[in-house]
C-alpha cells in the first residue's frame, strides 16, 4: 500500500516540478538569477471526518486524530526579478493506526514583502488527496459478502480535490554567501472535496507494486467533504542561484 501511494505520489511530484520550473525560467528573462526553497516541517489542521471516526470506533479501529498532524516536503523556486513564489508540495499523515493519508499539490504566491531575510508571501494550493483505511479487523458482513472471493486484507479508499488558500512566512537569519537557513511558518484554510469511500483490495503484482482493486462504494459510507484551519512551521533552506 505505501508503495502505491509512492508511486502516484511520484509521478504527480515530477509532473508538478516540470510545470514549475518551466513556468519559473519563462519568466527569469534576461535575468538568469533566481532562487531555490527546500523546505520541510509539520502541519496541524482542524479538518476531520467525524463519520469515519465514529464508523472506526463502532468497529474497533484507532480512529483519526481531533487535530491530524502532516509531514511537509516542499520545492520552491522564485525569480530574482518577480515577486511569484512557485511551489510543490507532498503532505503525508499517519496515525500510526490504520489511516493513512497523502496530498500532492502545486501552488503560487505572492510576495507582499520581499527582502533579504524576511519574505511574506500570500496565494494559495491546489492538488490531489488520497485516503486509505486498512480493514484487517473486523468489518461489517456486507463487506464480507463484497470480498467472499479475495483472501487479500480489505482497505477503504477515497481521493478528492484538495485546496489550500493561505499566507506564508519565510525568515533567514543565517547567511552563509549564497546559502541561507532559517524557519518558515503558515496559516491558510484546507479544504478537500472528497469522494466517496470505495471498498476494495491491494493486489501485489510478484512484489513490484500494490495495485488496489475496487469491489464497490459500501452503503454505510458518506461522502464528506473537509474544512478547517491549518497552521504550519518547519525549517527551510534557501539557495541563490545566479
Amino acid at each position: 500500500m505505501s508503495t502505491f501511494i509512492g508511486m502516484k505520489s511520484l509521478g504527480l511530484l515530477v509532473l508538478g516540478l516540470l510545470a514549475a520550473t518551466t513556468t519559473v525560467f519563462a519568466q527569469v528573462g534576461a535575468d538568469s538569477s533566481f532562487s531555490l526553497y527546500f523546505n520541510s516541517g509539520l502541519s496541524f489542521t482542524h479538518a476531520n471526518d467525524p463519520h469515519i471516526n465514529r464508523w472506526l470506533k463502532t468497529y474497533g479501529y484507532p480512529t483519526e486524530p481531533h487535530v491530524p498532524t502532516s509531514v511537509n516536503f516542499e520545492l520552491a523556486a522564485t525569480p530574482a526579478n518577480s515577486r511569484m513564489l512557485y511551489a510543490v508540495k507532498i503532505s503525508t499523515i499517519n496515525t500510526g493506526g490504520n489511516f493513512s493519508s497523502f496530498k500532492a499539490l502545486l501552488g503560487a504566491y505572492y510576495a507582499f514583502v520581499k527582502q533579504r531575510s524576511f519574505l511574506f508571501f500570500a496565494g494559495g494550493m491546489v492538488g490531489l488527496r488520497g485516503d486509505i483505511v486498512t480493514l484487517d479487523g473486523n468489518v461489517p458482513p456486507e463487506y464480507k459478502e463484497m470480498a467472499a472471493s479475495h483472501p487479500e486484507p480489505l482497505a477503504l479508499r477515497r481521493r478528492g480535490l484538495a485546496l489550500e488558500p493561505g499566507v506564508r512566512l519565510f525568515w533567514y537569519p543565517v547567511h552563509l554567501h549564497s546559502v541561507q537557513l532559517g524557519l518558515y511558518g503558515g496559516l491558510g484554510y484546507d479544504v478537500d472535496f472528497n469522494s466517496r469511500w470505495k471498498l476494495g483490495y491491494y493486489s501485489n503484482n510478484h512484489g513490484k507494486y500494490s495495485h488496489f482493486r475496487g469491489l464497490g462504494k459500501p452503503n454505510d459510507q458518506k461522502r464528506v467533504s473537509e474544512y478547517g484551519i491549518c497552521f504550519s512551521a518547519g525549517l527551510s533552506f534557501r539557495i541563490n542561484l545566479h
